[in-house]
């Protein structure tokens, strides 16, 4: 049987962090840390950041600044880079990637 090769949830956790993200865009406001994100969806900032970096990178726009690392600390500043997608061309991006991933 032939199946898909994400980590546990992957799907509905990349759901609530675009949910997330889109609901965020939709009241007007900036970027969201990690963190936020994390707090919002009740995941671990180490999922957020995973399913962000593997599955969301083509979606969002990052922004690390520099100057935190000296002191020991990564933030990362997160948005859609368009506001106007939908949850169909987000499901359409991870089938995508699977096949490539599977090469099917």
């Amino acid at each position: 049987m032939n199946r898909e090769k994400y980590y546990r949830n992957t799907l509905i956790n990349t759901l609530k962090i675009f949910n997330c993200l889109k609901d965020h865009e939709n009241e007007g406001e900036g970027f969201l840390t990690i963190s936020k994100i994390s707090k919002i969806t009740k995941l671990h900032k180490w999922t957020v950041s995973r399913t962000l970096d593997l599955y969301m990178h083509p979606l969002i726009e990052m922004i690390i600044p520099e100057g935190f690392e000296d002191v020991g600390l990564q933030i990362k500043f997160i948005r859609l880079k368009n506001p106007d997608i939908t949850k169909e061309q987000v499901l359409r991006l991870l089938k995508f990637n699977k096949i490539i991933k599977n090469g099917d």
